[in-house]
């Protein structure tokens, strides 16, 4: 079987190509890379979050999130504060400047992501995704409960 036939290798391409052109936009204009620009929008759709969620939201590492943020901050995108909840976790919020970036980037990342599915049909894209996603779900609650990971 050749591998660039294979449906998901198709899939990786495509994700790696639309962060890529998603990078290459925010950069250029914005000056901020897609992955903390995925915090702010996270943020902004959301409203203040605990880092946890964040990174379940994403799907990514506590580890990644809290490196984003700590960048973020730096930046003065986003303020950081005690969860009153739980004195041992941080809530993330959008400041002004978080607000107003995620605000003037989304709406231009957005036509250029138009431009990008043009032709798709998304409905059908949508649905084979979810399917795509229900079953790597299903795979990793098997592999996490028997203890083996495939690498």
């Amino acid at each position: 079987m050749d591998l660039r036939q294979s449906t998901v290798f198709k899939l990786h391409r495509a994700t790696t190509l639309v962060t890529r052109v998603s990078d290459e936009y925010l950069i250029a204009r914005h000056g901020i890379h897609y992955a903390p620009f995925l915090v702010l929008l996270t943020l902004r759709i959301a409203g203040p979050s605990p880092q946890r969620a964040i990174a379940q939201g994403l799907d990514v590492s506590r580890a990644s999130v809290t490196q984003r943020v700590h960048q973020l901050r730096e930046q003065g995108l986003v303020s950081v504060s005690i969860n009153a909840a739980d004195p041992r976790a941080n809530v993330v919020d959008l400041t002004l400047s978080g607000r107003r970036l995620t605000d003037a980037a989304w709406h231009g990342l957005e036509a250029t992501l138009n431009a990008v599915d043009d032709g798709v049909d998304d409905g059908l894209l949508r649905h084979q995704l979810e399917k795509l996603i229900t079953n790597c779900t299903t795979a990793l609650s098997v592999v996490n409960a028997t203890g083996h990971r495939t690498e």
